[in-house]
C-alpha cells in the first residue's frame, strides 16, 4: 500500500519493529539469521535497548504528532487511538519488567513480541488508513513535519 509521505518514516520503523518482533518470537530473523543474544537475559537487554533507541522515539512521534491530529476526526465509539495509547503503556511496562531482569524473561519477551507485532499491524491497517482518509492534506503535512522533527529524519 502506498503511504502518504508524511507517514513513511513511521512505516519504516514499523518494518524494523516487525523484524525485531519476529526475532523475539522465533529466536532468529525472518531470513534465518541467528539472534546473537542467546540467553533470556541477553535478549531482554537487547530488547530494552531496541525499545530505547527505536520504539521510544517512534511512540513519542505518534503520541505528539499523529494521535492528537486524528482524534478530532474520529467518530464516537472509534477507539483506535485509545487502544494504541494503551498498548504503548503495556509495551513500556513490559520493557520495564525486562530491564529489571526479574521473573519469567522468556514469557515476558514472548508477550512483548506478540503485542508489538499486533500493535504495528493495527497501526498500519487501521490508524494510518483513518489518518489518510480523514485528516485534511495540510494537517497531514504538518503532522509529517512534526514526526520528522521528533525522529530527526524526513520522509524520503
Amino acid at each position: 500500500m502506498k503511504r502518504d509521505p508524511s507517514l513513511i518514516p513511521l512505516s519504516h520503523d514499523h518494518h524494523e519493529g516487525l523484524i525485531f518482533a519476529f526475532r523475539i518470537r522465533h529466536g532468529h530473523g525472518p531470513s534465518g539469521e541467528i539472534w546473537e543474544a542467546r540467553t533470556p537475559a541477553d535478549r531482554a537487554r537487547e530488547t530494552a535497548a531496541f525499545f530505547r533507541e527505536h520504539l521510544a522515539p517512534h511512540f513519542q512521534a505518534e503520541e505528539e504528532a499523529i494521535f492528537p491530529v486524528l482524534e478530532p476526526y474520529l467518530k464516537p465509539g472509534e477507539r483506535v487511538v485509545a487502544e494504541l495509547r494503551e498498548e504503548h503503556v503495556q509495551l513500556r511496562a513490559l520493557v520495564e519488567t525486562l530491564e529489571q531482569g526479574a521473573g519469567d524473561l522468556t514469557g515476558t519477551l514472548r508477550t512483548f513480541g506478540e503485542l508489538l507485532e499486533r500493535h504495528i499491524r493495527k497501526e498500519e491497517r487501521d490508524l494510518f488508513a483513518l489518518f489518510e482518509a480523514r485528516v485534511p492534506p495540510a494537517e497531514i503535512m504538518r503532522a509529517g513535519e512534526a514526526v520528522a522533527a521528533i525522529l530527526g529524519r524526513a520522509a524520503p
